[in-house]
This record gives structure tokens, C-alpha cells and sequence, in this order.
């Protein structure tokens, strides 16, 4: 008697900036993105992106969670009235 295969779970697809877990290191991350067939991660406190297989993405307990980094912009100067740098 052969056993029917269940279809295979699609892995979890987040959304950019959503706190996931990493079921590799067992650690939650920030999702970045999905290309070339690989999952990129970052550390919560910011760090360098690395790349997970996506079917270890799992999803946190609960709503998901968007982290959201503000960076300051960069200090344009005083602009005069021309658009043009003051001296």
C-alpha cells in the first residue's frame, strides 16, 4: 500500500521589516528580503544582513511585528535663498 504525500507547506513569507524567527540559530531577526531563492536577515539592534533558507523563516507569536529603524538625515547645510550653499 503507497501513502499519498501531502502537498509540501509553502515556507512563511513575511513581510520586509517584520520580526521573524531564524529556525537556524533560533534567534528572531528582521526580515530584509527574498532573492535568488535565499532569505536575508538582520540582527534586531541593526548589524550585517546574512542569508537563511527561507523555509527556516518562521513567524513570531501573535500579530506580526515591523521594526522600523529612523536615521537621521544628513545635515544639508543653510541653504540661501538661491537654493546655493552659504558661505
Amino acid at each position: 500500500m503507497t501513502r499519498k504525500k501531502s502537498p509540501a507547506k509553502p515556507p512563511y513569507r513575511p513581510q520586509v521589516g517584520e520580526l521573524v524567527k531564524d529556525a537556524t540559530t533560533n534567534q528572531n531577526v528582521v526580515y530584509m528580503d527574498t532573492r535568488g531563492g535565499l532569505a536575508y536577515v538582520r540582527p534586531v539592534g541593526g548589524g550585517l544582513e546574512r542569508t537563511v533558507d527561507p523555509a527556516c523563516i518562521q513567524s513570531l507569536p501573535g500579530e506580526p511585528t515591523v521594526v522600523v529603524h529612523l536615521v537621521p538625515a544628513k545635515s544639508r547645510g543653510r541653504l540661501g535663498v538661491s537654493g546655493e550653499g552659504v558661505a
